[in-house]
């Protein structure tokens, strides 16, 4: 088995890799649009600086078969995007703006004014 693979300022578009331990690897600086990443583990993987415009993500966990490690999502702009059937069981929304967000066409500023009101002593 070679030692670490070092590959600087290569064209590596429409390369496929398969069975391949990319554990403390770093990538950086790199052009991934329309990279199709699947059956992956990404445990404790850190992504900083990313452009995700048009992305999708589906069928992501955070620990279906080994003890649950919660994923955090700091400094994000999520404008626009859409959640469809996803499970936020027990997430936790801190300092976030949700401006024209809405929950099952319910907006999200009109359900906190009402609970604070509720809830006033």
């Amino acid at each position: 088995m070679p030692g670490p693979l070092q590959v600087t300022s290569e064209d590596l578009s429409k390369s496929s890799l398969c069975g391949v331990n990319m554990s403390r690897s770093t990538i950086s600086d790199a052009d991934m649009s329309q990279m199709s990443i699947e059956n992956i583990n990404l445990r404790g993987a850190k992504f900083s600086a990313v452009d995700f415009g048009g992305a999708r993500f589906s069928c992501m966990n955070t620990g279906e078969d080994r003890p649950k490690m919660p994923a955090m999502f700091e400094n994000v702009e999520f404008d626009d995007c859409v959640f469809s059937n996803c499970v936020f069981s027990g997430a936790v929304f801190q300092r976030c703006t949700v401006e024209g967000m809405t929950i099952d066409g319910i907006p999200v500023e009109e359900m906190m004014r009402a609970h604070k009101t509720l809830h006033r002593k």
